[in-house]
């Protein structure tokens, strides 16, 4: 007969990696489980949020963003995903979530917008937003992108563009 085992005995490492394949949302919710997960949504290696998921919270979905951001502890922020539309995020918001990412010597970037980029012009991306020299991966999904040079990223290696506008 197979032993039973449940998921707080796996290795702490296996057990962050699960975590990041899921929303943040649902990641923290997991914190009600025992004294040892309460912060364990903390150290997740990839955060992902999606504001359809907020659609009617207490807490909005920029407020979870910005908490999310300054609660994570560990140096190194593997990927940070963004999917939003234009009614749940402020531009202002967006551009210092990014630099707040970048702190946290970010390598995976993710912005996905749920809006048609001609429905709202407030959400140009300038590429000079990407300074950071520990980005290895952006993709950027219906936005509209401004100029196509990125400043201070050593480690660029890939760069993947979903319904992408430019403007010259």
């Amino acid at each position: 007969m197979a032993e039973e085992m449940n998921i707080g005995q796996l290795d702490e490492n296996l057990i962050l990696k699960i975590l990041s394949l899921v929303p943040i949302k649902s990641v923290v919710s997991t914190s009600v489980l025992s004294k040892e997960w309460q912060s364990r949504w903390k150290s997740v290696p990839k955060l992902k949020f999606n504001s359809e998921d907020y659609q009617s919270e207490h807490q909005t979905f920029s407020e979870t963003v910005y908490k999310s951001l300054l609660s994570y502890e560990p140096e190194v922020l593997d990927s940070f995903h963004l999917s939003f539309g234009s009614d749940k995020a402020d531009a202002v918001d967006v551009v210092h979530w990014i630099k707040t990412a970048f702190a946290l010597h970010l390598r995976t970037l993710v912005l996905e917008f749920l809006i048609y980029p001609y429905e709202v012009d407030e959400f140009i991306f300038t590429s000079s937003l990407c300074t950071c020299d520990t980005l290895e991966t952006l993709k950027l999904g219906s936005l509209i992108l401004l100029t196509i040079y990125f400043i201070g990223v050593r480690n660029f290696i890939v760069l993947l563009f979903n319904y992408l506008f430019l403007m010259v």
